[in-house]
């Protein structure tokens, strides 16, 4: 970073500075990218279902009828937020800046145009919009939001408060923390949600579908995710090459 700081002054429309001190430096060495670990559709099922039963809250008592109403919507809304990134590996920021008007359900797509980072909205982390395909489970959960009656204009967030406005990522994270809990599955932080999506579609599609799909601009980030759990025809395929070499202990002993 220090060095593109320096190599930004070396331009002749800002400073031209004639060296750049931290060229020559060598590069601190990285930890490798952590194993990606995300739940498989079942997880993320029972994820989503425990969120919409409410099981992660606390019930206090006095609670009036009205409000009881208005945490089974929220868990409800809650519950299909979670689909929608687990099925669209949409970031967080995306999802939260969602508005019915980037929605085309009969279409089958969302468009993705916008993002929230540090509570301020603004275009996405490519700065580019892209067109993500909605599969089944990701479609019915929207057309189950869009059936609530209320904040469904054009303008209207998809995932939004009481009163119609955005979600609060990080009171977001707190209750998916809290889902993930009671539903008694391991960690996963929420941005995993993406990451198993991204890595599901990658056990079926080749590495172009899925750098779009996620809206990578390098595919060098998607190649993570073309790797991340073997495939069925990948086993087959190693066992067609390696089958005239396999050797059983028995048919070893034998040969001796």
């Amino acid at each position: 970073m220090l060095s593109a700081i320096f190599g930004y002054a070396q331009r002749e429309d800002t400073f031209s500075l004639r060296t750049n001190p931290a060229i020559a430096t060598d590069k601190r060495r990285e930890a490798p990218p952590s194993v990606l670990d995300f739940f498989e559709p079942e997880e993320v099922e029972l994820l989503a279902g425990t969120a919409a039963e409410g099981r992660h809250r606390r019930r206090p008592a006095g609670v009036t009828d009205d409000e009881v109403e208005a945490r089974c919507a929220e868990d409800a809304q809650d519950a299909e937020l979670l689909r929608v990134l687990a099925y669209t590996g949409l970031r967080v920021g995306e999802a939260l800046a969602l508005r019915w008007g980037d929605v085309d359900l009969s279409g089958r797509r969302v468009i993705v145009q916008r993002a929230v980072s540090a509570s301020v909205e603004g275009p996405t982390k490519a700065w580019q919009v892209r067109y993500v395909p909605l599969a089944d489970p990701p479609h019915d959960a929207l057309q189950r939001l869009r059936m609530r009656g209320d904040f469904t204009s054009r303008d209207d967030y998809v995932f939004c408060g009481r009163v119609g406005g955005r979600l609060d990522a990080s009171s977001l994270r707190k209750r998916y923390h809290a889902a993930r809990k009671a539903a008694g599955l391991r960690h996963v932080k929420l941005h995993g949600l993406r990451h198993g999506a991204g890595s599901l579609v990658a056990r079926q599609s080749d590495a172009v579908f899925v750098q779009h799909f996620l809206g990578h601009s390098k595919m060098s980030t998607t190649e993570r995710y073309m790797h991340a759990k073997s495939r069925k025809e990948d086993v087959d395929r190693l066992n067609r090459a390696f089958g005239s070499a396999a050797v059983t202990p028995a048919a070893n002993d034998a040969r001796q």
